[in-house]
């Protein structure tokens, strides 16, 4: 596979000359008053150098284009084995305030974001969800994206099996 390819489970798509894969996974919680909350991934190439808490310096100032945008807090945190840089912020969004933890983790000269957003008055009481999707979080083997590790819990799908050969399988 060359460099301008993007995979993701399935999913195998050649890319022109300087495209790149930006490839985002996205899982959502259950409805909740009429909202869900989230969790995004990308995966981003560093700056020569850059460290996540300098990237996520970097992406502040995106971060506060959004309306009403607060920042709440930033440390070095850990979630099992996973060690980055934790950023917690809220905004307006449809005349909703959310919240939003955003965990940047550096692994082969990626950032990997995950961003877990949440109703700003139901954080306190969802941020264990966030932790635990945190903790859970695989980098090693098993890649399903071209120049970004696999997640655990987010494999691809099993390719088709013939009816036929389950028996096979099965025994």
């Amino acid at each position: 596979m060359n460099s301008n390819t993007m995979k993701y489970g399935n999913l195998q798509m050649s890319l022109p000359e300087g495209w790149s894969d930006a490839t985002q996974i996205v899982a959502q919680g259950p409805v909740e008053e009429g909202f869900r909350s989230s969790l995004t991934y990308v995966a981003e190439p560093l700056k020569a150098g850059e460290t996540p808490p300098q990237y996520a310096a970097r992406m502040l100032g995106v971060l506060k284009g959004a309306e009403q945008f607060q920042l709440v807090s930033e440390k070095p945190a850990n979630f099992g084995k996973v060690k980055g840089f934790l950023r917690e912020s809220t905004h307006q969004a449809k005349g909703m305030k959310l919240a939003q933890l955003h965990f940047y983790v550096l692994q082969d000269g990626q950032v990997h974001t995950f961003t877990f957003t949440q109703r700003a008055e139901r954080l306190q009481a969802t941020r264990q969800v966030a932790e635990r999707l945190f903790a859970s979080v695989s980098l090693g083997g098993g890649s399903t994206m071209a120049g970004g590790p696999g997640l655990a819990g987010m494999r691809p799908k099993p390719k088709y099996i013939e009816p036929r050969h389950l028996r096979i399988i099965a025994a």
